[in-house]
This record gives structure tokens, C-alpha cells and sequence, in this order.
């Protein structure tokens, strides 16, 4: 046998083998198994792992975003009519998380934490001076008041009495900052002195600036990956106790902060809110690129806040049978100390339409008011998100205080948030390095068998070049007979000397 043929055999095991060897890796995935295995032991919430210090502190800038509502016609609506509301906003701060007092338990299973936020004001990125900006609103602690006593012919005549003393009225006209971050309610106050447990100070966001809202358990994920992130316990109660049914009290899904890798896209993402006071589910709506990372996003659905009618299991989250509010609404008031709050998303986006006919100045609109993440789904990281909510106060007719007498019942808008995340460019790099390194593994047996495939045509191109020259080799060798005429010139030119002539 020669080189040539034992090359070309050579040449076609070694193709048949890669061919074998990659096919066969390819079908069973063991590289991508192997490195999602991998993955799934790298992003847990324990001490040294890849995503631990990111969760503890994370790296890219969270703004929230204010926007209030300036009640333009307040004595036309006293009679009657339908309340003008004029959008102001945003006035932007620099949100800071963090999470303290973090303690591993139960062999580092789950973990314990305190999230902490502060926020610190951005001029540039506002509409103007919080300081100096009035706002015309509801008076909230008038009608949290109000609210409390009602039913209650004494107490409603006492506190009607009181809020003439003191000049509180049904609206108030109050700085951004004061409404924000608190003022001294001369109401609240008055009745602090015979009710010591009621504050003083009011504001949407009083007490949160630089304040946590109470103990989290967290599950790390180290037992099973798609616990990763996911609540446990909240205030250390694994339930929670404002609503009427135990699903509405269920505490699912994760703090919003982190997701278990290897997402599908018809899972339902869980989140616990303790300012919604409840869980929401979030639905898959369309693949997006964020930074050069692919994500899925994932939204509310309209069931989220959708009546009892219109989803049944949200029967649970009516305060009681006279107050179960239409689509798009959740009255919130069970962990708000009674006070007629409703939550909703901005300006009554994916809400029924009376709310919004009922207000002038409400234009719902999905690139501005809708709430998303964007979520690559090999990590769970999140690369942009954000989570928009409307505060609202229900206000009616209230027996005892004769200037509610001629009003409707009203969902009546105070102001939104726009809380808002995208990835900073060094975690994006961080991400696309990991997903490259993660494509580069998996994808491995597909390589195997491209070379494999390239050795077939070398393999091919040999037997084809083999054959050829086999084929050469035969015509240039082919026996043709001569005559015996032919033979004897030949065979006396070349070897015979004449008889009878000497040799030289």
C-alpha cells in the first residue's frame, strides 16, 4: 500500500470519528448541559459568587421620576363638574439601593436582608425646584380622617369642627417637597392629642428616604435555581394579612431585584411589591436588545388589576363586597392605616375607560405609562426596566361633612412614578462576556461537527483526485502488439551486428 491511499484512509476515519463524536454531542447537548449546569451553580446568592456583591450593591443608576397632577377647577367640581388636572413633572432623583444586615441561613439555602434606599435630588434631569413648585391637591390627611370617623355621627361632627378650627380643607395647595417627604398637618396634629398612635407629619414618601422596609428571606438558589431571588418570608411572615383570601395574601415570586436564569418565555414572572402590598405576575411580551444583550420582556397583563368579574381570583383583594373597585384599580387602603388609596398604573392605562372619561387631562399611553423589564434569559439579569404606579384617592360623599354633599364618587389622581434602570456599560460587558463564553461552550460539538465536515470534503476531494490519476496511469501504460516485421528491424537496429563486417 502506498503513502497516497493510507493518507486518503487516514483522512476519512478521522473525518467519520469527528462526524460520529460531534453528531452524537450535539443530541445529547452535554456541553450545553454542562454549562448551564455551571451557570446555575455560579448565580446563587452566597458569599464569592459571581452575582453576590451586584445583588448586595447594585452598580447601575436607578432614577425615579415624580410626576403630580395640578387640580385646576376645584370650585366648578365642588358643584359638580368634572375635575381638570394639568401633569407636572418630572422631578427626577438619583435613586441609591443597597442591602444590609446580610446573614446566610440554613447552610446557605437562604439569606437575610434589609433593603435600603435613599434618594438624592437632580436639578438637571427636573422640571424645577421642588422646594419652590406648588402643586393644588387633594388634602389627603383630610380625607384619611374623614374616611376613619365616617359612620360615626360624634366623631364625623367633631372632626368637621376641627377642620374649620384649623383651616383644612378638601384640597390643599402644598410644596413637591412637602407632599414627597412631610409636612405638619395641622388636622393630623389636632387629633394626635387625644390619638397619640396618629403622626403628625404627612408626605407620600415620608420615612423612605434612607429607610428599608422590612426583613426579607430570600431563597439563594443554591438548592434549587429557580428559587433564586424568590421571597421566603417578608417581615417574618411567610403570608400576608390585608386581603380577604389566601391567594390574594401569598407572598410570590422575588423582590423585583433578581430572576433564576434560563427563562421561558410562557412562564409567568412573580413579584412581591410591599408598596402595591401584594404579589403581581408578569407576562412574556417581546424579544428586545438592550446594549448588544438579548432579553425578553415581560409586562403586567390587564388581569393583574382587572375586577372581580374580569378575573375572579382578584375577588380577594376587595376590601369588602361595597368596595370592589372596577379594572384597573386596587384600592390599597388595608395597608395604608385606612386611608382611601388607590393604586393604579399612570394616568388609568389598561383601566376601564370611565376612570379616564372621568378626568380631564388623562391620556393613557404604553410607551410612557406601561410597566416592563427586559430580562436576558440565560442570566436572569435584568437590563432595563421600568415600574410605573399612580397614587389616587377615592373621594365621595362622606355623611357628616356637608361639603362632600354635592361630589361623585371619584378616583381622583394625585401623582405617578417612573422608576427606571438600564445596565451600565461595565455589567453589560461583564454579561456579553459570560453569554459569549456560554455560546462558545455550548456550541462546541457544532464546531466538532464543522470540521468533521470539512474533512469530508477534504476526503472527497482526495478519492476524486486518487481516481483521476489511477485513471491517467492506465491510459499512459495501455499494451499495443507490433508486427514480427517490426520486431526484427527493431530487435537487429538495437542489439544484432551484420555477419561478414568487422567491428570497430
Amino acid at each position: 500500500m502506498t503513502r497516497r491511499p493510507c493518507a486518503i484512509y487516514a483522512v476519512g476515519i478521522i473525518c467519520a470519528s469527528l462526524l460520529i463524536v460531534g453528531i452524537g454531542l450535539v443530541v445529547a447537548q452535554v456541553f450545553r448541559t454542562f454549562m448551564l449546569n455551571r451557570l446555575k451553580k455560579e448565580i446563587v446568592l452566597v458569599e464569592g459568587s459571581r452575582v453576590f456583591e451586584s445583588w448586595k450593591s447594585p452598580p447601575p443608576p436607578v432614577y425615579m421620576e415624580y410626576f403630580f397632577f395640578n387640580f385646576t377647577n376645584v370650585d366648578a367640581f365642588l358643584e359638580g363638574a368634572k375635575p381638570e388636572l394639568k401633569q407636572v413633572g418630572p422631578y427626577t432623583y438619583r435613586e441609591y439601593r443597597y442591602k444590609d444586615n446580610v446573614s446566610m441561613l440554613e447552610n446557605d439555602k437562604k439569606v437575610s436582608a434589609y433593603n435600603y434606599k435613599s434618594f438624592v435630588f437632580l436639578r438637571e434631569k427636573s422640571v424645577g425646584d421642588p422646594a419652590v413648585d406648588s402643586i393644588h391637591t387633594v388634602n389627603i390627611p383630610a380625607w384619611a380622617v374623614m374616611n376613619k370617623v365616617k359612620g360615626s355621627f360624634w366623631k364625623s361632627s367633631m372632626v368637621a369642627i376641627w377642620m374649620n378650627s384649623v383651616g383644612s380643607g378638601l384640597f390643599a395647595t402644598r410644596t413637591v417637597d412637602e407632599l414627597l417627604w412631610g409636612y405638619e398637618d395641622p388636622l393630623l396634629a389636632r387629633v394626635s392629642t387625644s390619638s397619640p398612635e396618629v403622626e403628625k407629619v404627612f408626605g407620600l414618601m415620608y420615612k423612605k428616604n434612607g429607610s428599608h422596609s422590612g426583613e426579607f428571606v430570600y431563597h439563594t438558589g443554591k438548592q434549587n435555581s429557580l428559587d433564586y431571588g424568590r421571597v421566603e418570608t417578608w417581615k417574618g411572615e411567610s403570608k400576608l394579612t390585608f386581603w380577604t383570601s389566601n391567594q390574594s395574601n401569598s407572598i410570590n415570586g422575588s423582590d423585583g431585584s433578581a430572576f433564576h436564569p434560563m427563562l421561558n418565555k410562557n412562564e409567568r414572572i412573580y413579584i412581591f411589591t410591599p408598596d402595591l402590598c401584594r404579589s403581581i405576575h408578569m407576562e412574556f411580551e417581546k424579544d428586545v436588545e438592550v446594549k448588544g444583550i438579548p432579553a425578553y420582556r415581560f409586562t403586567p397583563p390587564r388581569s393583574v388589576f382587572a375586577s372581580k368579574e374580569e378575573n375572579p381570583a382578584n375577588e380577594g383583594f376587595c376590601v369588602s363586597p361595597k368596595e370592589c373597585l372596577g379594572t384597573g384599580l386596587l384600592k390599597v387602603s388595608p395597608c395604608r392605616k385606612g386611608a382611601p388609596v388607590v393604586a393604579s398604573f399612570p394616568h388609568f392605562y389598561l383601566g376601564d375607560n370611565k376612570y379616564v372619561a372621568a378626568i380631564d387631562g388623562m391620556s393613557p399611553k404604553r410607551e410612557h405609562h406601561q410597566t416592563f423589564l427586559d430580562l436576558n434569559p440565560t442570566t436572569g439579569v435584568i437590563v432595563r426596566a421600568n415600574k410605573r404606579a399612580q397614587i389616587n384617592i377615592l373621594i365621595n360623599r362622606i355623611s357628616g361633612f356637608p361639603k362632600t354633599r354635592l361630589l361623585n364618587d371619584t378616583i381622583f389622581p394625585v401623582m405617578f412614578i417612573n422608576e427606571s434602570v438600564v445596565i451600565d456599560d461595565a455589567s453589560a460587558a461583564r454579561v456579553q462576556k459570560l453569554l459569549l463564553i456560554v455560546t462558545l461552550v455550548s456550541n462546541f460539538p457544532l464546531f466538532i461537527v464543522g470540521l468533521g465536515v470539512l474533512m469530508l470534503a477534504v476526503f472527497i476531494v482526495l478519492l476524486i483526485r486518487a481516481r483521476k490519476q489511477k485513471s491517467s496511469t492506465e491510459g499512459d501504460t495501455s499494451y499495443s502488439p507490433v508486427s514480427d516485421k517490426e520486431k526484427e528491424e527493431n530487435g537487429t537496429y538495437i542489439c544484432l551486428t551484420p555477419k561478414g563486417e568487422p567491428q570497430a
